[in-house]
């Protein structure tokens, strides 16, 4: 009796670039798993919509621009996220494949030789269905996050424009230890709203990202 194995859906992406090119989104994949971002929380604290990053990642965003470049330094705190001695001048063929199995996310990058040979530019994996917290745990990391940003609010820290990147710096600080993206993330997102409603909105009035602010 044969069994059908089953293949993880795989999607792939073709684009033209440099060297270089490829070399930072070999450095954003890395840099974010390495930090422990989720696709999600890295878009979050760049002050970006949910599936920015996903996006950056799958070669729809152009990831060069230099103030997107500026933020992801900023996030990652100083990490390299440029290979400088990479050829930039010249565009090569590359082919990006993404799949998801067992748990784990895969991301191959080959330069595309010719029809039927390809050389492997990079090779990664993270883990996506990992450990999650004990729901205690997890709710005593956001009671601790809430009370601090209400803090904040009584102190008046939202009459000026706060960004997430900021404010998360600031909770871990306070804390004294790390905290999940997502604690903040969605503590923050339940202070956001009309006015009357909520003590916050977001807005990208003259900035890259969303911004946080204090209703008037």
């Amino acid at each position: 009796m044969h069994h059908l194995i089953s293949q993880p859906a795989m999607e792939r992406y073709r684009t033209e670039c440099s060297i270089r090119y490829a070399g930072i989104i070999y450095l954003l994949i890395l840099n974010r798993i390495s930090c422990g971002f989720t696709r999600e929380e890295l878009a979050f604290l760049m002050g970006q919509e949910g599936n920015y990053i996903k996006a950056m990642e799958e070669l729809q965003i152009p990831v060069g621009d230099l103030e997107i470049m500026v933020h992801l330094n900023w996030v990652f705190n100083q990490r390299k996220i440029d290979i400088s001695t990479f050829d930039h001048s010249t565009n090569y063929p590359f082919e990006l494949s993404i799949w998801e199995e067992q748990g784990i996310r895969y991301y191959q990058m080959e330069y595309v030789i010719n029809t039927v040979e390809t050389v492997v530019f990079f090779y990664l994996m993270e883990e996506i269905g990992g450990r999650v917290p004990e729901p205690g745990r997890i709710g005593i990391e956001r009671i601790a996050v809430k009370k601090l940003l209400n803090k904040l609010l009584a102190m008046n820290h939202f009459k000026k424009y706060r960004t997430a990147l900021q404010l998360w710096r600031w909770v871990e600080k306070q804390i004294d230890e790390r905290i999940r993206v997502s604690s903040l993330m969605e503590e923050l997102e339940l202070m956001v709203g009309k006015k009357g409603a909520a003590p916050l909105r977001k807005s990208k009035t003259k900035s890259f990202g969303y911004r946080y602010i204090q209703h008037k």
